[in-house]
């Protein structure tokens, strides 16, 4: 029944223009742990009423939302893990998928050397492989863009720290 509900849910979502922030809270719990489904609902509520989107995690730690556009989010996991979101429209649909989710991780560790993995789904949070997809030149470089930012603001900081 409520597997029935989701997808009929998910269905009127993407009929109508999907924004990053009705794809997160469909997200399910597997791909991001940390998060409850209260978690998620509460990063969007505190950052459009302009408060700081902090929430205790899973773990008992701090997570904090720390961008929100139609398009992206990022979130501070905890001191040694940052997820990006993009949510992207495809310029040649494949099969028919005309959006995708890019999702972006990035580990910092105790060295100065930080690493990122990148993921893609649909917007309905099916996982498709990255060889299929066929990003533009401007969307391959917003994604490498952000995956090396996260790396250099960790080392920055980590020399600040020093």
């Amino acid at each position: 029944m409520i597997a029935a509900l989701m997808v009929l849910a998910t269905g009127h979502v993407y009929a109508q223009k999907t924004c990053i922030t009705d794809v997160f809270k469909l997200m399910p719990d597997s791909i991001m742990p940390y998060l409850s489904v209260n978690n998620r609902l509460d990063f969007i509520d505190f950052l459009e009423s302009g408060m700081k989107a902090e929430v205790r995690n899973q773990l008992g730690g701090i997570s904090e939302m720390t961008a929100l556009t139609e398009d992206s989010l990022s979130i501070k996991m905890n001191d040694a893990l940052k997820v990006d979101m993009l949510l992207m429209r495809l310029d040649e649909p494949v099969d028919t998928i005309n959006q995708i989710v890019v999702v972006i991780e990035t580990f910092m560790t105790d060295s100065i050397y930080g690493e990122s993995s990148v993921r893609i789904y649909t917007p309905e949070w099916q996982c498709i492989t990255k060889r299929h997809i066929p990003l533009n030149q401007e969307q391959r470089q917003r994604v490498e863009r952000i995956r090396l930012q996260n790396i250099l603001k960790w080392n920055e900081d980590k020399l600040n720290k020093s």
